[in-house]
């Protein structure tokens, strides 16, 4: 299971938390801050941000998952700090998605048929509920 934030208006450093969010076609593109000066691992720090996606527990905002349920696709453009944000400084994009478009499959339903990039690149992305993902 991911990290999670208390849910009482404060910014927790090092907690991931999502500041914007858009939906089209049931896709979501979020913006998601680190809430930390740098991002030492961005392959384990996409991983979570995925998983927190999937467990819809960010502190700020909530996935509306009753009607259209869990998002067929992510879009993620990382920022460091809310300044960032401001600034337009993204420190890496994390793309969570399927190559075969099935209109039955979501991420938190379907992860196995979900590839995981990083600023374009590949990674693995595995479940292991020992480690958290």
């Amino acid at each position: 299971m991911a990290r999670k934030a208390p849910r009482n208006g404060k910014i927790i450093i090092g907690i991931p938390d999502a500041v914007s969010s858009m939906s089209s076609d049931n896709w979501q593109y979020l913006k998601v801050v680190a809430n930390s000066d740098r991002i030492e691992d961005k392959e384990a720090f996409a991983r979570e941000v995925v998983q927190m996606c999937r467990e819809n527990s960010f502190h700020t905002i909530r996935f509306s998952t009753d009607i259209n349920g869990y998002p067929r696709g992510l879009t993620i453009t990382v920022y460091l700090n809310r300044r960032g944000v401001e600034k337009n400084e993204p420190v890496c994009e994390i793309d969570f998605r399927t190559e075969e478009y099935r209109e039955d499959w979501d991420i938190k339903n379907n992860v196995e048929h979900f590839q995981l990039y990083l600023d374009g690149k590949e990674l693995i992305f595995y479940i292991n509920e020992d480690l958290g993902f």
